[in-house]
């Protein structure tokens, strides 16, 4: 038996144009099933740790205070998701606490304001960056507030505690 015959056809039977489309189509299809059933790195199966730290942001206005309280309040069982670049992350701001701001001569905002303190729990999967979504979280280190419902840029890290 001729492994090919005068029409161009393997074994009598399939054309060589014939027999790469099945090739490719049956590459692509085992691309897309290595892809879609390997285990992802999106934390799902990754080692997690929960993390909460402290967020002062100062010189804040009572009524923004006021405005923030609606959605974050320990008391009533209130608090609000972290999110970043569009995305939920997975922690949320679970307290604010706040205080008078003691005014000295580099302040940004006039009058009487206050100083906040949020405090933060996320749980993170990159454990030696201290990554909360796109954010290393380290004491002392300036930090971008973002939640569903509010945002402050001029904030320090206060305190960090890892549970293990």
């Amino acid at each position: 038996m001729k492994l090919m015959d005068e029409k161009g056809r393997l074994f009598g039977k399939l054309n060589i144009v014939d027999l790469l489309v099945i090739l490719l189509v049956v590459a692509v299809g085992a691309v897309l099933a290595v892809k879609l059933l390997a285990p992802s790195d999106d934390g799902g199966g990754a080692d997690t740790r929960k993390l909460t730290y402290t967020v002062r942001v100062m010189e804040v206005t009572r009524d923004t205070y006021e405005n923030v309280c609606q959605f974050v309040d320990a008391a009533a069982g209130k608090k609000d998701q972290l999110m970043a670049s569009g995305q939920l992350l997975d922690g949320y701001v679970v307290d604010v606490s706040a205080t008078d701001h003691i005014p000295t001569a580099s302040d940004v905002v006039g009058g009487e304001t206050l100083d906040l303190v949020f405090t933060v729990e996320a749980n993170i999967t990159e454990l030696i960056a201290n990554k909360v979504g796109t954010q290393e979280v380290r004491i002392g280190k300036s930090h971008i507030l973002k939640t569903v419902h509010l945002e402050f840029e001029r904030s320090t890290i206060l305190t960090c505690h890892w549970e293990e």
